[in-house]
């Protein structure tokens, strides 16, 4: 069965630390994006928390906060409407670094951890080894939508700069867009919060040209806006379709949400309402 996807893209301005405030954030570009027939929207990365969070994520206090606003938030969506929400997974093993930095599935008066982020930059003005441990899996996640199953590939930031043209320090020894290749996605989605420097919007329009030519699929890229200390973000979010046609460019600097409409292929058929697929309240893997 053929899908006109309706998938919405929330730029959002989070103030770190301010979990409730990122929620209501959130909030309201889900209820503006259901009240124009969106089907699933897309928030940057660690939207409850802001970028960068820092040590804020070594207090267990606001770890039990995001539970308690993310349990909150999936109460308050629009019915039917499906958010992922950049979060943090706190793994609970006792391990180093025991957080995952991660993409939640909204829906249905539920929530659950879809994706972990693959690869974590530990240079510049970032420092994610200090927090998160990487993801070993690459994200998919299987969503019901129109009677039949949306396979939605969730990359985080910099699990989309891999493209062997655009090689820089450091390389890493796995690629997150070459493992979701044989999962066969309908759509790539990037949650990201990337820094403004010259030049990089179009590298960021190259990485995921690269990126659906590869899938071939649409790629959704959402960045967050705004100032945090001395990072500034730029926004200028944006979709582009299997051939690298721009289908949607969101404004520099200030928030906006905006959708867009993706006819995707024939897919599976959905499998009944509330089967394994099912979102429940608390983190899943």
């Amino acid at each position: 069965m053929a899908l006109n996807l309706c998938i919405g893209l929330a730029q959002l301005n989070p103030l770190v630390g301010d979990l409730e405030g990122n929620s209501r954030q959130v909030l309201v570009a889900a209820r503006q994006a259901a009240a124009a027939g969106v089907q699933v929207l897309v928030t940057p990365e660690l939207a409850l928390w802001g970028y960068p969070p820092r040590d804020l994520l070594l207090l267990p206090s606001v770890l039990r906060r995001q539970q308690q606003v993310l349990d909150a938030l999936a109460q308050a969506l629009p019915e039917d409407l499906r958010v992922l929400v950049g979060v943090v997974d706190p793994l609970g093993d006792g391990g180093d670094c025991p957080l995952h930095n991660s993409a939640a599935l909204v829906v249905g008066g539920g929530w659950r951890v879809v994706a972990a982020k693959r690869l974590l930059p530990s240079y510049d003005v970032f420092d994610e080894r200090r927090y998160f441990r990487p993801g070993d899996q690459p994200g998919l996640v299987e969503i019901p939508l129109a009677g039949r199953l949306l396979r939605l590939g969730v990359t985080i930031c910099e699990d989309l700069w891999v493209d062997p043209r655009h090689l820089r320090q450091p390389t890493y020894n796995c690629d997150p867009v070459a493992e979701l290749a044989p999962l066969a996605p309908d759509v790539m989605v990037n949650l990201s919060a990337s820094p403004f420097a010259v030049g990089k919007q179009t590298l960021r329009r190259e990485l995921a040209t690269a990126a659906a030519a590869r899938l071939g699929c649409p790629v959704v890229y959402v960045n967050q806006v705004g100032g945090n200390d001395e990072l500034v973000f730029d926004g200028h979010s944006f979709v582009v379709d299997p051939r690298g046609n721009l289908a949607l460019q969101l404004p520099s600097a200030r928030p906006a949400t905006c959708w867009v409409h993706l006819p995707l292929p024939h897919g599976p058929v959905a499998p009944p309402a509330g089967g394994p697929g099912a979102p429940r309240g608390g983190i899943q893997n």
